[in-house]
């Protein structure tokens, strides 16, 4: 249990606060997660017969479980011996054996055990997110389906839509539900601290956007149905939040060690669009304006053109400026082309124009996107060197989320929600205007001993623990010091030496260059001498 408890207390605080990701990838915080995510399975389930034994209990709801699925070993004790819980069920208790064995709904215990196995299969994370997961893929299809083909005015009949949109909207409110006890549930006491760290989140906000588009598109759907044009605003408005459900998919696939973190890799691709984007709206409206004010503007009979509109409004200038242009940078030209070659080439304004689309088309497409294709490519590779370490920590970030999780999915999932907001409510009613205590028994993301003294236990262990480690960091530290030292004094006297040994040979040099030096004076005197004697014989004869 050691283990677990306090690492975890820090997790929280690093991954939602100073997002250490070195630390959470550590292997004793991924232990941790293990063992909270399988809960009271066994957490190797790294095997394929593993694997297929999770699969055949998930198909069958749960009652095959016990007999296929490998748990957590129960009590090691003395069978006489009366089993006591030690950690509070309202925290995490994977490694508390009392809840697989009791509390005893029948004296045969066979059954009792079977009854608990598949209790404890449904709780776990792992099979609250399968669940949950099933359920989005069936809201998406039906919500598509029901876009598709059954999305009409409403009838004057009781209902007055088709039963598939009806479900559709007790899902997603069922959803909404979901996400609002999720929200009080998290872990900060002020609202503020809620919010900060629940928008922290992409995704969630997402979920915000997709509830607030799919309740005004559901207002539209009844208060403007007179007409068919009518009725196309929350037509439009249902199809975007459709949209925006699809995207919100992506966030099932964080799980997979894979491909969680090109997950990852995409958010921070669109902070790098971003900055493009403004560079390329700049190279865009340059252009746009420059070519629009020289071929079109001056004269829009020129190209016989009937659709095209001079007026000073949003919709023109989008029409005949932005969007057009817009499509330049996939290499579509459209009509830009056709219309200036229709037309007198050796006019001043359409040499000019084709020249400015010639640069236009030379910075766009060959300098913008190929710069465009170097930062996605410079981010890729960082994100792919720290794979591991964001994939652990998108890891703990689901475990903390669904660990709050109904362990039945939409709509069964409402009551549940349901009870727990009421609870919540109570209790803050209580507290603030009583003055009362909290909650005691609400979901807590750690794990609380039933004996208070276990926690001054874990504390000192703790603290034994980290002074262990600290010494053992000391003692590394000074002998690579002093390692560090000695090789640096080595270094040094063997510089010394060798600076030694070419001043010794320097001087050397030195020495035998001086007598080279004198050798050549006495032989040139010697040879002066002989020079002088034969002259002297010389002038005799």
């Amino acid at each position: 249990m050691n283990d677990c408890f306090f690492y975890f207390v820090f997790i929280e605080k690093v991954a939602s606060d100073a997002k250490d990701k070195l630390f959470i990838a550590t292997p004793c915080c991924v232990q941790a997660m293990n063992n909270i995510w399988f809960d009271k399975i066994y957490p190797e389930q790294s095997r394929k017969r593993n694997a297929l034994s999770i699969v055949i209990g998930f198909f069958s709801l749960g009652l095959l479980a016990p007999f296929v699925v490998h748990y957590r070993n129960g009590a090691t004790g003395p069978k006489d011996e009366p089993l006591h819980r030690s950690l509070q069920s309202y925290g995490i208790n994977y490694s508390d054996p009392y809840p697989i064995e009791y509390p005893r709904y029948t004296k045969i215990l066979p059954i009792n055990q079977y009854m608990h196995r598949v209790k404890n299969f449904h709780q776990a994370l792992r099979m609250k997110y399968l669940y949950h997961c099933i359920f989005y893929c069936f809201f998406l299809l039906l919500f598509s389906y029901t876009l598709l083909f059954k999305f009409e005015l409403p009838k004057n009949q009781i209902p007055s839509i088709y039963w598939t949109e009806i479900v559709t909207i007790i899902f997603v409110s069922c959803m909404l539900i979901e996400e609002i006890h999720y929200f009080f549930s998290l872990d900060n006491l002020s609202l503020p601290g809620k919010f900060i760290s629940y928008f922290r989140n992409l995704f969630k906000m997402m979920n915000i956007v997709g509830f607030i588009l799919f309740y005004i598109g559901l207002i539209l759907r009844f208060t403007r149905a007179n007409t068919d044009e009518q009725f196309i605003a929350a037509r439009v408005i249902m199809a975007i939040d459709l949209e925006i459900w699809w995207l919100r998919s992506l966030s099932f696939i964080i799980v997979v060690r894979f491909l969680g973190p090109h997950i990852v890799a995409i958010g921070k691709m669109l902070k790098d669009l971003a900055f493009f984007m403004c560079i390329i709206f700049i190279v865009m409206a340059g252009y746009g304006v420059a070519s629009r004010s020289m071929a079109y503007y001056p004269n829009a009979n020129r190209f016989n053109l009937t659709d095209f509109s001079t007026d000073f409004d949003g919709r023109s200038i989008f029409r005949q400026i932005a969007y057009p242009i817009y499509y330049l940078m996939y290499g579509e030209f459209g009509n830009e082309l056709s219309y200036l070659d229709e037309t007198d080439n050796s006019a001043a304004w359409s040499i000019s124009t084709h020249v400015l689309l010639a640069v236009h088309m030379l910075f766009v497409n060959i300098l913008l996107t190929n710069l465009l294709i170097a930062m996605f490519s410079k981010r890729f590779d960082q994100v792919y060197e720290d794979t591991q370490n964001i994939w652990h920590s998108q890891q703990y970030l689901f475990t903390r989320e669904y660990y709050t999780r109904s362990p039945f999915f939409p709509p069964i999932s409402l009551i549940y929600d349901l009870y727990y907001l009421c609870r919540i409510t109570f209790f803050n009613i209580r507290r603030i205007c009583f003055k009362k205590s909290a909650d005691p028994r609400a979901k807590v993301f750690k794990m609380i001993p039933i004996n208070k003294s276990s926690t001054k236990d874990w504390y000192e262990f703790e603290g034994a623990s980290t002074y262990e480690y600290a010494q053992t960091e000391a003692k590394a530290s000074k002998t690579e010091s002093i390692t560090t030292t000695h090789s640096s004094n080595l270094s040094s006297n063997e510089k010394r030496e060798d600076t030694n040994d070419n001043i010794n040979d320097s001087d050397n040099s030195n020495n035998n260059l001086r007598h080279i030096q004198d050798d050549l004076a006495k032989l040139n005197q010697s040879f002066e001498e002989i020079k002088r004697q034969l002259k002297q014989l010389i002038e005799k004869s």
